[in-house]
């Protein structure tokens, strides 16, 4: 789930003359993609979701919540798990930290690093199946 934040700043003008006013509409945070993050570098870590909901003080269930995206997780909160996992929260919070496309290659490698040659080819079929649906829904 992704859920709009907004956020309002005001900064005065030096001069005096007017107050600027900047607004961050919906500025967004993908709770599903903060929570895979968790789960990665929780796998990279060894630890399994009980052991690491041990160590947050917390259910396991909830910590299966967040890695789902399913609960929105607080700043606090994810300090304490950047702690835990040995990290700068940032790595946890943005895309933009270590690029968009080095996250989604870092996922895709964790999933299929034990998968055999044919279950890798199967993949990249089915993978060039959709992007030639997707790209064939876009010229509509």
């Amino acid at each position: 789930n992704v859920y709009a934040i907004k956020t309002v700043f005001t900064l005065e003008n030096l001069g005096g003359l007017n107050s600027y006013h900047i607004r961050l509409v919906n500025k967004m945070i993908d709770y599903k993609a903060i929570g895979r993050r968790i789960s990665m570098y929780r796998k990279k870590k060894g630890l399994t979701q009980t052991a690491f909901a041990e160590k947050l003080g917390v259910s396991d269930s909830y910590v299966s919540q967040v890695e789902r995206g399913i609960n929105k997780i607080s700043l606090p909160r994810l300090d304490e798990i950047a702690e835990i996992l040995g990290m700068d929260i940032t790595l946890l919070i943005s895309d933009h930290m270590g690029s968009t496309e080095k996250s989604i290659n870092s996922e895709i490698h964790e999933i299929t690093k034990e998968w055999s040659e044919d279950q890798t080819n199967f993949l990249i079929d089915l993978l060039n199946c959709a992007d030639e649906q997707f790209k064939s829904k876009d010229k509509e």
